[in-house]
């Protein structure tokens, strides 16, 4: 008797070679399930280890239900790499009143009156209305801005952008079809303002 270890690669395609050859032989309207050859020495699992990245942790405790859909952070185990991929958005049905700041960047695509400092940039989408005193390392403006707008980057006005009131900027660019109404100063700005810092 002579005893031959198959590898576990030639054991799988000779498992598969198995089940197209059933497959084929089968009727197409059959719907019994196909007998798959099972060898102890070669039986392999998709399942993920619970320790992978890209399973779910599953327990009792935080089993979701239809209603609970899972946060993408929840089920990749990802965390942001650092406060710079941070940003804040004021959605399109959204209206904010007061003073809003972040350590990243703002996406307003709502409404808002107030004050923004933003360490990043600060980026008003098309259909936004902003009445309100802008203070950022970048601006970049969509929609419309009434108030006061101080980039220590660049401020970028795009064809459906509209600006009615005082603009520094140490680099403007407004693009054709931009409006922008009032008194501009391109020279370099202090230091971004850090949240929680006071200006005048």
């Amino acid at each position: 008797m002579i005893f031959r270890r198959e590898n576990r690669g030639e054991s799988f395609h000779r498992q598969l070679s198995s089940l197209r050859q059933q497959l084929e032989e089968s009727e197409p309207e059959s719907t019994a399930p196909v007998p798959v050859e099972e060898n102890t020495e070669t039986s392999f699992s998709l399942d993920l280890p619970s320790e992978s990245p890209f399973a779910p942790a599953r327990t009792a405790s935080s089993r979701t239900t239809p209603s609970e859909p899972e946060l993408p952070s929840s089920r990749t185990g990802r965390v942001p790499a650092s406060a710079d991929s941070y940003v804040t958005i004021l959605s399109a049905h959204a209206h904010w009143e007061g003073t809003l700041r972040s350590e990243g960047s703002v996406t307003i695509q709502g409404r808002l009156e107030g004050q923004v400092h933003a360490t990043k940039d600060v980026t008003i989408d098309e259909g936004a209305e902003v009445q309100a005193e802008i203070f950022a390392q970048n601006v970049l403006i969509h929609g419309t801005v009434r108030g006061r707008v101080e980039a220590h980057g660049r401020l970028e006005i795009f064809p459906t952008g509209k600006v009615i009131g005082d603009v520094k900027a140490p680099s403007l660019v407004v693009h054709e079809g931009a409006k922008l109404s009032g008194q501009l100063r391109m020279e370099r700005g202090s230091e971004p303002v850090r949240p929680g810092a006071t200006t005048q």
